[in-house]
């Protein structure tokens, strides 16, 4: 069952969120590897998307010198290794040259494959939030990013976790469908560039996305509607677009009010 797990520390907020994306990453690793080493070597070695997403380290509500990492876990078992791993309270966490001491760990919102897809449509336009850079890379010999939204390339993302770790696999020829019908009706916001570490600078784009499903013309059942708002549903765990494991890519799904969509499980 999908799962976004919160990690609060203790100590002094760094000036940029992303400065500790490897470090964050490497400790949600290693925790694993204390519940698991064989499903960490796995996870480690594995060429495809991982079955965790990372925040940024941000301010926590409460008193000051609280922060607050988010995990984003598509698959339970993850979510699982994770927190039978995780240091115990006060334990100190060093995160390059800054020393924090771990607050404890708690899952803030879960839902399974099941409820994402029998939730079913909330409309034919799915209003998306990126909240940190989101991008992708271009196929070709060429190393290229893709910044603009795109709503293929967003549900590409999407579908390859979904079939990575549902029960139940979409067919590929729903791709092909998003391409056909689903545009981006509008958006808004720009790209932003972060330092993820002294080496490397991430660009991508943070704003609104709106993603329009468009009718398909006849009478007939409509199964797009309902598999693309459940990979969206998703993207709320998942993250979108690449390098979602240094807090890329974090996505959350925005509804009029009163609107929940999936009824979520808090933990």
């Amino acid at each position: 069952m999908p799962a976004i797990l919160a990690l609060t520390l203790e100590g002094r907020a760094p000036p940029n969120p992303f400065r500790h994306a490897d470090g964050l990453r490497a400790l949600v690793l290693a925790s694993v590897a204390r519940a698991d080493r064989a499903l960490a070597t796995a996870i480690h070695d594995a060429n495809q998307p991982k079955p965790y997403a990372m925040g940024p380290l941000e301010a926590a509500p409460g008193p000051p010198g609280r922060l607050r990492c988010e995990i984003g876990c598509a698959a339970d078992w993850a979510a699982e290794a994770i927190m039978a791993g995780l240091p115990p309270k006060g334990a100190r966490i060093d995160l390059g040259r800054d020393e924090f001491r771990f607050e404890g760990a708690q899952a803030v919102r879960r839902a399974s494959y099941a409820e994402m897809l029998d939730a079913g449509p909330e409309g034919h336009t799915i209003h998306l939030r990126l909240t940190t850079p989101t991008a992708h890379h271009a196929s070709g010999p060429t190393r290229r990013t893709i910044v603009v939204p795109d709503p293929t390339l967003y549900a590409g993302s999407w579908l390859r976790r979904w079939n990575l770790f549902a029960g139940t696999p979409f067919s590929a020829a729903l791709l092909e469908a998003v391409a056909e019908r689903v545009v981006v009706g509008a958006f808004s916001g720009g790209t932003h560039a972060v330092a993820l570490d002294r080496r490397r600078v991430f660009l991508g784009f943070v704003g609104h996305a709106h993603l329009v499903i468009l009718p398909t013309g006849n009478d007939g059942p409509d199964p797009l509607p309902s598999a693309l708002w459940a990979l969206a549903r998703l993207a709320e765990y998942c993250g979108t677009g690449v390098d979602t494991m240094r807090g890329m890519g974090r996505t959350r799904i925005l509804r009029p009010a009163g609107e929940g969509g999936v009824p979520a499980k808090q933990a």
